[in-house]
């Protein structure tokens, strides 16, 4: 099977964090899926609980650059927002719900990645043949 260029960004932000070279948008990209994986597979709380602080300011700010502001909003507010401050089921189950709602899977995350690849493709790393 062969990979779309916008396929072999997304695994080199997964697996290289957007490479050697990550222009704003791998690096934005990279920081946006090492949130996202963990909030998908095990909630709000896990993701957080796995990225220090960097990592996680870096997370809002890649999901501001690809657009969702609202995500970027209401995870700017995980500190002093009570639903994601105390850790219940009802909470999680709450907090799993709204993100649910802003991105509701991997797809349109994925589609607005490639919108914005095609909208500036500067703003990413070129992919040489020996990169897949």
């Amino acid at each position: 099977m062969e990979f779309t260029t916008a396929n072999r960004i997304w695994n080199r932000a997964v697996q290289e964090a957007g490479g050697d070279s990550a222009g704003p948008g791998d690096r934005a990209l990279a920081a946006v899926l090492l949130l996202h994986g963990p909030v998908m597979n095990g909630g709000i709380h896990h993701g957080i609980d796995l990225l220090d602080a960097t990592q996680f300011n870096d997370a809002i700010d890649g999901y501001s650059y690809f657009g969702f502001d609202e995500v970027a909003s209401f995870l700017r507010g995980a500190s002093t927002d009570p639903m994601l401050m105390e850790w219940t089921d009802e909470t999680e189950a709450a907090a799993v719900h709204l993100c649910a709602e802003l991105i509701p899977d991997d797809g349109r995350l994925f589609n607005r990645f490639e919108a914005l690849l095609r909208e500036k493709p500067d703003d990413f790393s070129p992919m040489d043949d020996s990169q897949s």
